[in-house]
C-alpha cells in the first residue's frame, strides 16, 4: 500500500468530507441509491500524481433504496476502497486491477507517489444513467452535483498534486471547466493558474490503453515531473 502521511487535520477534513458526501447522496433518485457511496479514504498528501474518475462503478441490478448507512459501513467501505485502489505490498494483494493497475503502473515506473479520486461519488456502473444524472437539458451540471465539486476541490487542495491525470473524458471537460485550464504548447498538457498540469485523457483501464499510448503517456510525464 501506498505510504501515507495523515496529519489530525487532514482527518478531520476526511471526516467532514464523507458527512457532505452523504447529504449529497441521500439527494439522488432512489435507483442510484441501491448501493452505498464510497468515502473519502486517508489522502496520501505526498502524492505526485492524482488520478481521477467520474464515478466509483456498482451492481446495476435493481435494490431498494438504501436509507440508513451506519458509522461500521462507512468505515468498512473506506477499508475496502482503499484496498481496491491500492492493494497491499509489492504486488499490490487485493487492489482491482482491471481498473487500477494501469494508474498504478504508472505510479510506479515513474518511481512516484500516487492517489486516486472520483468527481462524484454515485456507485453505480452504467454511465449513460450517471451522465443523465449528473448534467440538465442545457448540458450544466445541476447546481447539486456542481455543489459536489467542492469535495474534490478539497481533495485537490489538500493532496496538492504536481500533476493530475483524468481517466475518463466526461472528467476531463469537467476539470478544464473548473479550473480554467489552458493547452500548454511546451508539454502538450493543460496548466491551470496556479501552475499544476494536467494531462487530460480518456479511460485507460480496462485493456483500453495500448503500449504506445503508455509511452506517450509517460513521455510527456517525464516533462513535468
Amino acid at each position: 500500500m501506498e505510504k501515507r502521511i495523515v496529519t489530525k487535520n487532514v482527518c478531520l477534513m476526511e471526516e467532514l468530507l464523507n458527512k457532505q458526501i452523504l447529504e449529497w447522496w441521500h439527494l439522488l433518485p432512489d435507483n442510484l441509491k441501491g448501493n452505498m457511496p464510497t468515502f473519502i479514504h486517508p489522502l496520501n498528501i505526498n502524492a505526485d500524481i492524482l488520478f481521477v474518475g467520474l464515478n466509483p462503478s456498482g451492481d446495476t441490478s435493481v435494490k431498494e433504496p438504501l436509507t440508513n448507512i451506519s458509522d461500521i459501513q462507512i468505515q468498512e467501505k473506506i477499508e475496502l476502497e482503499t484496498r481496491a485502489i491500492f492493494g497491499e505490498g509489492a504486488s499490490r494483494e487485493g487492489q482491482y486491477k482491471t481498473y487500477y493497475a494501469p494508474l498504478s503502473d504508472i505510479a510506479d515506473t515513474l518511481g512516484v507517489a500516487f492517489e486516486h479520486c472520483d468527481l462524484f461519488q454515485m456507485s453505480f456502473r452504467t454511465a449513460s444513467v450517471v451522465v443523465s444524472e449528473l448534467f440538465g437539458s442545457d448540458k450544466k451540471l445541476k447546481p447539486c452535483h456542481s455543489k459536489h465539486l467542492s469535495v474534490f476541490k478539497k481533495i485537490f487542495d489538500t493532496v496538492k498534486p504536481r500533476l493530475v491525470i483524468t481517466n475518463n473524458v466526461i472528467s476531463a471537460k469537467i476539470l478544464k471547466d473548473l479550473y480554467s485550464l489552458k493547452f500548454d504548447d511546451v508539454t502538450g498538457m493543460y496548466i491551470s493558474e496556479q501552475g499544476t498540469y494536467f494531462f487530460l485523457n480518456g479511460i485507460m483501464s480496462y485493456g483500453r490503453q495500448t503500449i504506445f499510448d503508455k509511452e506517450r503517456l509517460l513521455w510527456a510525464v517525464k516533462k513535468v515531473l
